[in-house]
């Protein structure tokens, strides 16, 4: 194809203090096969050198632009900005330490045309900070899940619960698809999330692939794994949106099983975030805890789960029984 027949795909990337990476994600990103490509860099007013790295890959690449925000909007409020810009007829998000594989963009518009989806999803890769491979992080089979099918719901409970669905990256979106949505930008965490069941609320045809297509950067000092007070908060309204996106297909014990584990496992990754962090007392963590487990709500799905969700035994007994002076001895 040529690119004035390729779909043109809008790549979103916030940009932060990412200096070291930029230039290997935008190496990535510029040399995809599919070339018919909108590069939106949002320079979340970095305080690096990434404005003027952003600057330089715009003057020597007419398909990348630089977007500068004068006050910082956070990942969320970068992203809103760059689809405020997007033109083309897909979108895809790329963080700015991260990588694309090279066919990465091309595979997913075939897939899309091919099987007439809004939504493309694959796998991820986890790479170090050197970019040496780790593991990969992909479903087993790939799958085609069509609007209005009887086993839409169930199918997509299964991407939940292999963490397909979580992150807006490793997807390419039809811009008919996010017309108008936005990311929550009073979130720190699953903002993400709220943003995908968005658009799967509009019922697109999805195309899940196998194959590990998204480079992600994992690193232990990364912001994914530091606590911040809105975290345990935006667990709980990350929980209940999942609750609302499936409660009407609860009868079916697939869609329980896999919601329920994903929900329990959202709790169990942050209990451990609070219970290192510094500067907060006991009853603090106790009582953040307890805002995520104790949600009437939302409990009788996450101790359905604990057989078998991924967390210690300690947690799962702390959990079920769910008392305040046992949260504060456990993480003091």
């Amino acid at each position: 194809m040529t690119d004035n027949v390729q779909p043109k795909v809008s790549i979103i990337v916030p940009v932060y203090k990412a200096e070291r990476f930029l230039g290997d994600c935008l190496n990535s990103l510029t040399g995809q096969s599919h070339r018919n490509l909108q590069i939106i860099l949002v320079d979340d007013a970095s305080p690096d050198s990434c404005p003027q790295l952003c600057d330089e890959w715009a003057r020597k690449d007419d398909r990348v632009l630089a977007v500068h925000l004068t006050k910082g909007a956070g990942a969320s409020g970068a992203r809103n900005a760059g689809l405020e810009r997007a033109d083309g007829d897909y979108v895809m998000f790329v963080d700015s330490d991260d990588l694309l594989d090279a066919d990465a963009v091309e595979f997913s518009v075939d897939m899309a045309v091919r099987c007439h989806c809004d939504l493309v999803i694959f796998g991820k890769r986890y790479i170090d900070e050197n970019g040496q491979q780790l593991r990969d992080s992909v479903i087993e089979n790939d799958i085609e899940i069509a609007a209005g099918s009887s086993d839409y719901y169930s199918q997509l409970s299964v991407l939940l619960r292999e963490d397909y669905l979580n992150p807006p990256w490793g997807k390419l979106f039809s811009r008919k698809l996010v017309e108008g949505l936005r990311f929550e930008t009073d979130m720190v965490y699953e903002e993400d999330l709220l943003f995908v069941l968005a658009a799967l609320e509009r019922q697109p045809n999805v195309y899940t692939s196998k194959r590990p297509l998204y480079g992600y950067r994992h690193m232990d000092s990364g912001m994914a794994t530091v606590f911040k007070r809105e975290k345990s908060l935006n667990v709980v309204k990350a929980n209940h949106a999942k609750l609302d996106f499936f409660e009407r297909h609860l009868d079916d014990p697939h869609v329980r099983e896999n919601l329920s584990f994903n929900m329990a496992n959202d709790i169990g990754w942050v209990i451990p975030m609070i219970q290192r962090a510094t500067g907060i007392s006991a009853a603090l963590k106790a009582q953040y805890v307890m805002e995520m487990t104790g949600d009437a709500r939302l409990r009788p799905m996450v101790t359905s789960a604990l057989g078998h969700a991924w967390m210690t035994r300690v947690q799962k007994l702390l959990i079920a029984l769910n008392q305040a002076w046992l949260w504060r001895a456990y993480l003091k």
